[in-house]
């Protein structure tokens, strides 16, 4: 603590933000949720984590929607369910800037479920986007996303220590308090990238909001930089000046640090509720209301001495107005914001604990194995357990409705990523999630030393109804038999369709041996800056995967009595140029099949199949795509990328020089490197295109 010299715990919860709670499926399932993107203001790490205003504003806002609840059934449709809760998640990040807090939000699972977004910006928020170097605009005005570049060692010593902001008030204060990015003019990259932010977020059905913290001259910075009215603006210094007039930053800031103290953090939770409480339907509080549900939520921190020894806060009026304490309810708000620093049930212990209350439906070597249906989570409850991982040997075949028992896609507990593990005391409990398919029966159980010489239990059971998996298997049909008579758009050892929403793979006769291997699937957007902003890196995903991490979309598979094979999987939201899909089984690639898509192209009379023209070409294959230009090269390295490219488009007897490196273009996939570079709209007689070294001229060259 910067001015008390005090210490407390700085947690994470699974979605890595600071905070001692945590959200479980079915919190993220249910409610109202509201983020708050934003640095070291927002993540607020020196002080303890109740006396954050995410925290405090939380609590503020289910405060009242109890009472809004009892007194008028009418509002907001998420507020009036019985058991209605807001929830407010804090993904503030120290030391970063925009940019950085704009892809925590893209990498967010359950962004679709965020009413509310907040961007909290701060003064250093230009400097932050600069330094990074990560965005840029390219020059049709597109915002692109450069290569990552590490930062000067320097500096990130400096910025793990927080310096930057020091930096940032020294200077303040030797310029008469003016903050410097204040003297600039319009951010076209920061004005793209909140502009992009905000356009994801309303898609995704999300209010997107700017909170200006109160530093004199943030506002005069951030409004001389965007164009007026291009969002939604709360600032904070207004609020503040109003909530405590005569007050300056300085009483709201430590005295040894630039950050907002407990009292900066009570006022913005305060100004932050007041926004949000019309926008929540909750009609307008009354101060003294506010102030009583302050004291409750401060005075049970301040009075739990046996079990909180960090430092203590208390308001004094008029922000907090003595009210009666109830002991069971302070305990209750101890228990769910300090509930990770106090070892308080977080949801998935909650579940587990009614799942074990029902009957195991195996029990061997010393293991209970329990379902549930309702969940979609499979048990192993062991009573004592070694030191070692139990889960181990611990396998799971999950047999699909409508698929043969040998193609049931099949995993080691021990090696996959989703399980959760947790021991209390000798006894342990490994929880599988099954999640995405109707499923006729679980077979489990464990092997020996060894994974795989010998089983040494193994115990089988129904999971899903036999209504649900009749009606899936009927499904499963009916999908095989629509995409069995459509013309492929590739053919290899898996035929590959592509749907509206997804790709698909078809195989008769199919069998465990064709599943043996995973599946891949490389994509290479139509824009050059999606290549690097959506899938720098390959994504391959295993057929035995049913959900992937960090995507939310899930495998559909279907299987036939009868060796029939259909695997369904989704494409990203944005424009995919090239394809290639595959399998393979561990360094070897079984098969592969590239194919290009257009749809901006006019098709060639069949449905679903667009005109491609492809170029050989000397060191790069040269594939002409509607207006882009797509360079692919297997295997490539270094010496490969490093000669400059020259591109040359010829229309009209003019003549338009397009020349790039790899690096402003490209990107390299598992050893294959691709560009895709966007060709001008005008119509064009020829081009010319290769690559060259000054001085010593082409080293490979093509005409289209």
């Amino acid at each position: 603590h910067p001015d008390a010299g005090t210490e407390h715990k700085v947690l994470f919860n699974r979605f890595g933000n600071r905070q001692h709670r945590d959200f479980g499926e079915r919190d993220m399932e249910a409610g109202l949720h509201i983020a708050f993107f934003g640095d070291s203001f927002t993540e607020g790490i020196v002080v303890p984590v109740q006396y954050t205003f995410p925290e405090i504003l939380d609590h503020l806002l289910n405060e009242q929607v109890r009472k809004a609840r009892r007194e008028s059934p009418e509002g907001d449709a998420d507020m009036r369910a019985p058991d209605a809760r807001v929830h407010v998640h804090n993904f503030g990040v120290g030391g970063t800037g925009p940019g950085a807090q704009y892809l925590r939000y893209r990498g967010f699972a359950h962004k679709e479920r965020l009413r509310h977004v907040f961007y909290v910006h701060c003064a250093n928020d230009f400097a932050d986007l600069r330094r990074a170097g990560v965005y840029a605009l390219a020059a049709t005005g597109d915002l692109v996303r450069r290569a990552p570049r590490p930062a000067a060692g320097w500096l990130r010593f400096l910025s793990g220590l927080r310096l930057t902001y020091l930096a940032l008030d020294v200077w303040q204060r030797m310029a008469g308090a003016v903050d410097p990015d204040a003297l600039g003019e319009r951010d076209p990259v920061f004005e793209a990238v909140l502009s992009r932010w905000r356009d994801e977020a309303e898609a995704n059905g999300s209010a997107f909001h700017v909170v200006l913290l109160p530093p004199p001259h943030t506002a005069a910075a951030f409004h001389r930089r965007v164009a007026a009215g291009s969002f939604d603006v709360f600032d904070l210094r207004g609020c503040f000046e109003e909530e405590s007039p005569g007050s300056v930053w300085e009483d709201w800031r430590f005295r040894s640090d630039g950050h907002w103290n407990e009292a900066g953090q009570m006022v913005a939770a305060h100004c932050l509720y007041r926004f949000l409480e019309g926008r929540l339907g909750l009609g307008r509080a009354s101060d003294e209301a506010l102030a009583r549900a302050r004291h409750g939520y401060y005075r049970a921190f301040a009075d739990d001495a046996a079990r909180w020894q960090g430092h203590r806060y208390m308001p004094s009026a008029p922000w907090a107005l003595p009210a009666p304490v109830d002991a069971a309810g302070a305990a209750r708000v101890r228990a769910k914001h300090l509930a990770l620093e106090t070892g308080g049930e977080d949801e998935r212990r909650r579940v587990v604990r009614e799942i074990r209350q029902g009957r195991p439906l195996a029990r061997r070597a010393g293991w209970e194995v329990y379902a549930s249906r309702r969940h979609r989570l499979v048990v192993f409850v062991k009573s004592s357990c070694a030191e070692t991982d139990p889960a181990g040997n611990l396998f799971l075949r999950a047999v699909p409705a409508g698929m043969d028992d040998a193609l049931g896609p099949f995993r080691m507990l021990g090696h996959w990523p989703f399980r959760t593990l947790w021991r209390d005391g000798g006894e342990c409990v490994v929880v599988q999630p099954l999640r995405g398919l109707v499923l006729a029966k679980i077979r489990a159980g464990e092997y020996l030393e060894g994974h795989g010489v010998s089983v040494l239990w193994e115990a089988e059971f129904p999971f899903d109804s036999a209504e649900q998996v009749a009606a899936a298997t009927a499904a499963s049909r009916r999908d095989y038999d629509a995409f069995a008579d459509a013309p492929p758009k590739a053919r290899s050892l898996w035929n590959v369709h592509v749907l509206d929403d997804g790709i698909a793979f078809l195989k008769a006769p199919c069998d465990v041996g064709d599943l043996r291997g995973e599946f891949f699937l490389r994509m290479h957007p139509e824009e050059p800056r999606d290549a690097a902003f959506e899938f720098a890196e390959n994504q391959r995903w295993p057929f035995r995967n049913i959900v992937f991490p960090g995507l939310g979309n899930r495998w559909i598979v279907a299987a036939h009595q009868g060796g029939k094979c259909l695997l369904r999987a989704p494409l990203p939201s944005w424009p995919v140029a090239t394809i290639s899909a595959g399998q393979r089984y561990r360094e070897t690639v079984l098969w592969e099949t590239t194919f290009h898509l257009n749809n901006n192209v006019e098709g060639n009379g069949e449905a679903g199949v667009m005109r491609v023209r492809s170029h050989a070409g000397g060191h790069f294959q040269v594939h002409r795509s509607g207006r882009h230009l797509v360079y692919m090269r297997v295997p490539c390295d270094e010496q490969d990328m490093a000669p400059r490219f020259f591109l040359h488009v010829f229309a009209n007897g003019s003549h338009v020089n397009l020349d790039f490196d790899f690096k402003e273009r490209g990107f390299v996939v598992d050893g294959r490197c691709a560009a895709v570079v966007r060709l001008p709209e005008q119509d064009m007689d020829r081009i010319r295109t290769g690559q060259f070294i000054a001085g010593k001229g082409d080293l490979w060259s093509v005409e289209l």
